[in-house]
């Protein structure tokens, strides 16, 4: 064995990967395939992250070396067998950008001990101590209810359409969307939470117009998106406010600018046009952009590279919090006491004591809208961009302050 290196064990009180001068680690994501768009960003932004920390010297006088990075195509059989590559044959220490629609390698990564992080689409993150999603590991659609109100509200809307895929991913959102319009008092016209992937969408447009609805919300794809935008237009309804939670990117904007206009986005991090928007005020923004545009340029307004850059940082901050010998239980145990992470001034503050259980309350996102040939923000007031409610009787007209820490308060 390599003085400083050791293999894994399932308590993940080793440091597999770890030498005197670097550490090793992966990556495991949809990097091929029909919705790799949707997941495989996630790699440049965790190596834009580590290139400038390697820049500065690395971590305690190690670089960190993503080395390898596999692609599961979306299979979920493919992502456990290719997370047992990584921990078993390839020893890394750590994964370090994990974002795939089938995170059937969870259980096994729990299970090993190696510390995970990444993008979030399934609640199979919680609880293990040592799976950290770039937001926080427990996944409560209940917390997010109180927005999908609250845009309705602001919009003076009388009337929602909601629509999704049948599957849970998609689903799961859009159902608490329904129940969060019953809950306060907004009239749900239509709703179709079972569309075949990829199918025509006139006839769901049709009902929405039967039923006058006035404001949609879609929790399908951009391809999904799309299509909705363009039917809505093909049959002429008209003064409809869509809520999109996917399509939040400038090269989609760029090429659907027509189709796009007056649509909403939720945005859990500090949305890259605050950076023009607000100048000087949110220099963890400014960073995010000047290396990104430095190293990963094609990535720079991605918000799945955003999640990479975000669950590098993570690593990193419990590199540096577990000392000059780390072990992979050690860098758990040091994430696990940070109680205020933001990515370096991106988002609202993320308690990990908590994190793997629990949405820290107040809950916080901010929101663009499309204008013209640009994101711009809003529901702002001022440079405080967020919009929080208490995750227990929230009131969807009055929302509350920001916890102290979060970036531009």
């Amino acid at each position: 064995m390599v003085p400083g290196t050791s293999s894994a064990t399932g308590n993940g009180a080793s440091a597999p990967g770890v030498t005197a001068r670097q550490i090793d680690v992966g990556a495991l994501a949809t990097l091929s395939g029909p919705v790799a768009a949707d997941f495989a960003p996630i790699v440049p932004g965790v190596k834009a992250y580590l290139d400038m920390v390697n820049a500065h010297g690395g971590v305690y006088g190690r670089r960190i070396v993503l080395g390898h990075v596999a692609d599961d195509g979306s299979n979920p059989t493919t992502d456990t067998d290719l997370a047992r590559t990584l921990v078993e044959q390839d020893h890394v220490f750590a994964i370090v950008g994990v974002a795939t629609a089938f995170f059937s390698a969870a259980t096994f990564l729990a299970q090993s001990g190696t510390p995970t992080f990444g993008y979030a689409t399934e609640p199979n993150w919680s609880p293990a101590p040592n799976l950290f999603a770039a937001y926080g590991s427990i996944i409560d659609y209940s917390s997010t209810a109180p927005f999908f109100a609250y845009v309705a509200k602001r919009l003076h809307a009388h009337a929602a359409g909601v629509i999704s895929y049948g599957i849970p991913q998609s689903s799961a959102e859009c159902r608490v969307a329904i129940t969060a319009f019953h809950k306060y008092g907004i009239r749900v016209g239509y709703a179709d939470l079972s569309v075949p992937y990829g199918s025509d969408l006139s006839s769901d447009v049709q009902h929405m117009k039967q039923a006058k609805v006035d404001f949609v919300v879609s929790c399908m794809d951009v391809p999904g998106n799309i299509e909705l935008s363009r039917a809505l237009q093909q049959y002429g309804v008209k003064g409809v406010h869509q809520l999109w939670l996917d399509g939040y990117d400038e090269s989609t904007l760029h090429r659907y600018s027509s189709l796009m206009q007056g649509v909403y986005f939720i945005v859990e991090h500090v949305p890259f046009q605050a950076s023009r928007e607000f100048r000087h005020a949110f220099p963890g923004l400014d960073r995010y952009i000047s290396v990104m545009g430095k190293y990963e340029p094609g990535y720079v307004d991605n918000e799945v590279a955003m999640d990479g850059w975000l669950s590098a940082a993570l690593f990193v901050a419990g590199l540096r919090a577990a000392g000059p010998h780390p072990t992979q239980q050690g860098l758990v145990r040091a994430i696990n006491d940070i109680t205020d992470f933001t990515g370096g001034g991106l988002t609202t503050p993320v308690d990990w004591r908590i994190a793997h259980t629990t949405v820290t309350s107040p809950t916080c996102d901010a929101f663009v809208t499309v204008r013209g040939d640009r994101f711009d923000v809003t529901f702002n007031r001022g440079k405080d961009i967020w919009v929080c409610f208490p995750t227990s009787n929230p009131n969807v007209t009055h929302p509350v302050a920001p916890p102290p820490g979060s970036p531009g308060t």
